[in-house]
């Protein structure tokens, strides 16, 4: 129930016509659909998909493609580190958080990681892997989910007419 209620806030902050709306406008919204880079270039897009995920208890992925995206704007003397960090947290077999990834994969991101010095492209194959799964499965399911829906529906009930005989439409 109290994820609901976040849900709820999360969609509503403000009137979607105040100038000052977290919401964003349904055009915008179902930009998201037209491709995985699209949604995650929205910050409220992103956001939202992590909710979702969060709600669906399969947020590892996302976090381990986050954590990539920031590793490799890392200033070069903490990479090694940073990469470790993600290595240990997502990569690595019995992490806490462990991604998806097939044993080639998984070798040659360790591999990358504990080299002198590992750079920007350390994780490239494992974000790639990992983000192909993501477009594959949760992403298409986030497209198809009430919360997505919700922002992308342009036809509102006016108040005035009502939309039937259920009054839920006035919770809006």
């Amino acid at each position: 129930m109290r994820l609901l209620n976040l849900k709820a806030g999360f969609l509503r902050r403000r009137a979607p016509d105040s100038p000052l709306s977290a919401r964003p406008q349904p055009e915008e919204a179902q930009k998201w659909a037209e491709s995985f880079t699209a949604l995650m270039a929205s910050k409220y897009g992103s956001s939202l998909y992590r909710a979702f995920l969060l709600r669906e208890f399969s947020n590892e992925n996302l976090e381990f493609w986050l954590a990539v995206e920031e590793y490799r704007n890392s200033k070069p003397q903490k990479m090694a580190a940073k990469a470790q960090q993600i290595y240990n947290d997502f990569v690595a077999v019995q992490a806490a958080k462990e991604v998806n990834l097939d044993s080639e994969t998984r070798l040659i991101t360790l591999t990358n990681v504990q080299s002198n010095n590992p750079d920007q492209h350390a994780f490239d194959r494992a974000q790639r892997r990992i983000q192909h799964m993501m477009e594959r499965d949760s992403y298409l399911r986030f497209l198809q989910s009430e919360l997505f829906l919700e922002l992308v529906q342009t036809n509102q009930c006016p108040t005035s007419t009502g939309c039937g005989t259920d009054d839920s439409s006035s919770v809006l």
